[in-house]
């Protein structure tokens, strides 16, 4: 049987094995965090996987008291469908034992599983940018990951940009336009992304701010409310023109990134996945780099990148190497 790639994100649980069938399921762990169990149940079922490799972000919500917390109630609702192994911090496939003695090392550590992919498959001297429904990992890569530990770490160094392709509200990309925009909550990317048409409504899949619906009307109608306007009251042409502005200081900052990382450690290669890829690509070429589409490698799994990297690193060792799981290398 394939092995099975699980990464239990904040907003959305992806899953892959290592032939490349991959699902992304929309489970807002700080509120549905209840439903993680059967929804696996239900992955176990649809997958019947021989060995289950797991990562995460989700000990970041605010559900959680702490992040250690976090990872050891993840962990633990993974542990009650599958007998897993966890990847850390430092690349290393781990026992259930490990996680209860040291969560620090498991928390955030699905971009460390598509970094040690690349590296295994002979990628050298990258940035690897891997951009979501709510952020984007940029992570320099020399013959080593060179990125921080923590997000702390990465945030502070450049390395992880909040923001993403679906989630981020229109306030914190887009302060403003023909006037400030407001800071409640009105209106996300998935909004803006679906106006200037490189999404369509049905890959908006988290929840809209105001629980309407996903078609342009509605995201055009959102958009308006950023100045406290209608749509009838501003026009179509205005709300457009507002998303491209949206779009174009989305790509400036993430040009900003990939240029300081890239030139810091000399990289001239940006290797991209995820949702985002559309906007990776052209701000990779704004900063002059090369960039390599995943998904024009791998095909679609590439939009759950970490997930699929654990499934063939996890293949590669348990199925075609004889070597232990938890060897240390």
């Amino acid at each position: 049987m394939p092995s099975l790639g699980i990464d239990v994100g904040g907003a959305n649980l992806k899953v892959a094995n290592s032939d490349g069938d991959f699902r992304i399921i929309h489970l807002p762990i700080w509120k549905r965090l209840g439903e993680l169990e059967d929804t696996l149940r239900r992955i176990e079922e649809e997958f019947d996987p021989d060995i289950v490799g797991v990562v995460m972000t989700a000990e970041l919500s605010d559900v959680f008291e702490s992040k250690r917390k976090g990872v050891l109630e993840v962990a633990g609702i993974v542990r009650r469908v599958f007998d897993p192994v966890f990847f850390d911090l430092n690349g290393n496939f781990r026992s259930y034992e490990e996680v209860e003695k040291n969560p620090e090392m498991f928390m955030a550590s699905n971009w460390v599983a598509s970094c040690e992919f690349l590296l295994k498959e002979g990628w050298r001297k990258f940035l690897f940018a891997d951009m979501g429904s709510t952020t984007t990992d940029l992570i320099p890569v020399t013959d080593g990951i060179e990125a921080g530990k923590t997000d702390y770490e990465r945030l502070k160094r450049g390395e992880l940009l909040y923001f993403g392709v679906l989630r981020t509200p229109v306030f914190y990309i887009l302060p403003q336009f023909d006037a400030p925009l407001s800071s409640e909550f009105f209106s996300i990317s998935g909004d803006v992304f679906v106006v200037t048409g490189d999404i369509r409504p049905e890959d908006y899949i988290c929840e809209t701010p105001d629980g309407k619906g996903r078609d342009l009307e509605s995201c055009m109608r959102r958009l308006a409310r950023c100045v406290c306007a209608d749509l009838e009251e501003v026009g179509r042409e205005y709300v457009s023109e507002m998303a491209r502005a949206f779009k174009e200081e989305m790509l400036k900052r993430l040009e900003m990134g990939i240029r300081r990382l890239a030139d810091r450690y000399d990289l001239k290669i940006v290797l991209g996945c995820g949702i985002g890829e559309f906007l990776l690509k052209v701000a990779a070429e704004m900063a002059g780099l090369e960039y390599v589409s995943l998904s024009e490698i791998y095909g679609e799994v590439a939009n759950v990148f970490p997930a699929y990297a654990i499934a063939r690193l996890l293949h590669n060792r348990y199925i075609l190497s004889t070597k232990p799981i938890f060897d240390d290398r």
